[in-house]
């Protein structure tokens, strides 16, 4: 029985549905809707091989996809064909793309992706919407050319299809999707429309894909929105708009029942979010044109037209701010994710930033007097006696042997050529760079032989991560640069103590309700009116003593062995047991 032929009442928006099963044709078109349906195609089976073999395109059919302004593609797979329906689409010995049949399965959806894509860019940059449901990113292997009378392929170009290639932002260097699945979906916002929408249909909702944005890609950090996401806080559902354009993508994890969802979208959100496509959609919100509108109503309009105004302003200031302080500052997160010469050069501003004045970068300096000899150490400190030498690594996983104890080979030839003795190696390694610092191994990082000879042949030993913190601390608490410079001199592991702080004691106990702190005193003593530092994972957190309690009595001053309370705005979380306490001595 052949479908019912509706006549579109509204002309645009123009509207494809791509594999999206179920009745939201009929029902659009019935309500007026400018409707078509199609299809990438269906995945087939092939004998399991190491051979290449024309791609059929099966059941494609994307009625005048090149007029469209409202893309929907449900990218869930269809059920695989047990064997391919039709013949390849060219003649032999014309050029067509064939598949790799290593799979077992040939996927002509991605084939007909990439041949769309140049018009579905074209849809997009002129201000259309596609809506995806997604599924991760799915790649097969592809080769362009044609077969020879023995029906080899000759000619060939190798290249990677994937299931997203009808959009070139969503190809992999701009967008990536990572595998995960999960039914616990949180909204970011329910109260808008889209966010009322989603709600309604998160019951039974899957996903089986995580999104992300490449941050060196072309997706740009403000025009990403996440709409949902997984228990983890990873985005499932997302919306991305086009620069200084008004196309869009929504792209939304497996709903229980798509049609529906699509046609409400169509229905009640996208005519509020894209007026642009919807020429003659007004619904009865005619009522609120301004010559219908209340006057209270009218002023109060104004007044959040101002409020957004300045907001707007207000924002771009800000995020100038924070572009500016992001580049002044970059040094820092080099420290803990660079390698090679751009390590070197966080490395060199960090120690001018602590203070240091006479620091050589000696691969420079070499090629300034045409030195073409083998370069020793990276870096220099002629500030004071002694002149320190220092080696900058970064690497992978964690330091060797040979990496933390190469700077000691420099210091031996050094002073021969400088004809002084006073000469200390330093070493300063960003060990697992790839991983968050907080998560690496950052207490038994060396080994207690290397830490030996350390002390035995002068050369410290530091990580990036703790000169990272050293520079944090140093910043937010206004230390003297005094205080830092001499912990470069230590032939020992370094820890980013400032040396104006002593240890007094570790976190023992603490009463969230009345925001008190226990500490064990174990060295020293602590008097109400001293300074205090508390140890935290990136930053030391100073702060006065205004009070003391010993046995819950009020006390002047608490020595060795007892348990001092002491008032704190620390939090639950970072008043964590075993936190180290310092005394600031000045």
């Amino acid at each position: 029985m052949n479908k019912k032929e509706y006549i579109p009442k509204w002309e645009h928006p123009k509207i494809l549905l791509i594999d999206l099963e179920g009745e939201a044709e009929d029902v659009l078109k019935k309500d007026g809707y400018n409707v078509l349906s199609g299809s990438f195609g269906i995945p087939y089976k092939v004998l399991k091989n190491d051979s290449f073999i024309p791609v059929v395109m099966n059941d494609t059919h994307l009625p005048n996809y090149n007029e469209q302004e409202i893309i929907v593609i449900d990218l869930v797979p269809p059920k695989v064909s047990e064997e391919s329906e039709g013949e390849k689409h060219v003649s032999d010995g014309e050029n067509d793309w064939w598949a790799s049949c290593s799979k077992g399965i040939i996927d002509p959806r991605l084939c007909v992706m990439n041949l769309v894509n140049e018009v579905f860019d074209r849809i997009l940059n002129s201000g259309g919407i596609f809506i995806i449901f997604a599924v991760q990113h799915a790649f097969q292997k592809l080769k362009w050319g044609n077969s020879n009378f023995n029906k080899r392929l000759i000619d060939t170009q190798v290249t990677h299809a994937d299931n997203w290639d009808f959009l070139s932002i969503l190809k992999p260097d701009n967008f990536e999707t990572r595998h995960d699945h999960g039914y616990e979906i949180s909204l970011v916002d329910n109260q808008s429309l889209l966010g009322r929408l989603l709600s309604e249909h998160l019951n039974g909702a899957s996903f089986n894909c995580t999104l992300h944005r490449k941050y060196y890609g072309g997706i740009k950090e403000d025009h990403w929105t996440t709409l949902a996401r997984n228990k983890y806080g990873l985005d499932v559902a997302c919306s991305i708009t086009m620069e200084k354009k008004k196309g869009r993508i929504f792209i939304f994890p497996n709903l229980q029942n798509k049609p529906l969802f699509v046609m409400k979208l169509l229905k009640d959100v996208l005519p509020e979010i894209s007026p642009h496509l919807f020429p003659d959609f007004e619904g009865a919100h005619w009522v609120q044109r301004p010559e219908y509108e209340l006057l209270e109503i009218q002023i109060l309009k104004n007044e959040v037209i101002q409020i957004q105004e300045e907001s707007k302003q207000k924002i771009e200031t800000f995020k100038a701010k924070i572009e500016a302080i992001r580049s002044e500052m970059s040094y820092l997160h080099d420290l803990i994710k660079e390698t090679g010469e751009p390590l070197v050069a966080a490395v060199k501003k960090a120690l001018e930033v602590l203070g240091f004045q006479k620091i050589v970068d000696v691969d420079q300096e070499m090629k300034r007097i045409g030195d073409s000899r083998t370069k020793r150490e990276d870096l220099q400190i002629h500030d004071n006696s002694p002149i320190l030498l220092i080696e900058v690594k970064g690497i992978a996983g964690l330091p060797k042997d040979t990496a933390a104890l190469q700077v000691w080979k420099y210091i031996a030839p050094r002073m021969k050529e400088w004809s002084r003795t006073d000469i200390q190696g330093l070493s300063i390694i960003n060990h697992q760079r790839n991983i968050p610092t907080l998560e690496r191994e950052n207490d038994s990082l060396f080994r207690d032989d290397v830490l030996i000879n350390a002390e035995e042949h002068k050369f410290g030993l530091l990580t990036t991560w703790d000169l990272f913190r050293l520079i944090r601390s140093f910043l937010k608490n206004d230390w003297k640069h005094e205080y830092v410079k001499d912990l470069f001199c230590q032939c020992k592991r370094i820890i980013p103590v400032p040396t104006h702080y002593k240890f007094i004691g570790r976190i023992e106990k603490f009463w969230e309700k009345i925001g008190v702190v226990g500490v064990r005193i174990e060295n020293l003593e602590i008097n109400v009116g001293d300074r205090i530092a508390f140890e935290l994972p990136v930053e030391f957190e100073e702060q006065l003593v205004e009070s003391l309690q010993v046995d819950n009595e009020s006390a002047d001053s608490i020595g060795k062995a007892e348990l001092a309370g002491i008032n704190t705005s620390l939090t639950k979380e970072q008043a964590k047991k075993g936190t180290r306490v310092f005394k600031i001595i000045v």
